[in-house]
């Protein structure tokens, strides 16, 4: 879900006329991921605990890992 926003958001940055506009959702959302995953991610660490932490070094953070 989140990789989906950042590539609609760097899209949007690229292809707005207005770039005020254009940047302006890629740093709204650069705020509300950056503001928001690190409380996910401990959530999900206190709940799942160590199949979480397998999880997390199995995958990418933003961009799925290919293996």
């Amino acid at each position: 879900m989140y990789s989906a926003f950042w590539l609609w958001a760097i899209a949007q940055a690229l292809l707005l006329p207005n770039w005020v506009a254009g940047f302006a959702g890629l740093i709204g959302f650069g705020i509300l991921y950056f503001g928001r995953v690190a409380k996910e991610e401990r959530m999900m660490l206190e709940t799942f605990r160590d199949s979480y932490r397998v999880y997390m070094e199995r995958t990418g953070r933003i961009f799925p890992s290919i293996r």
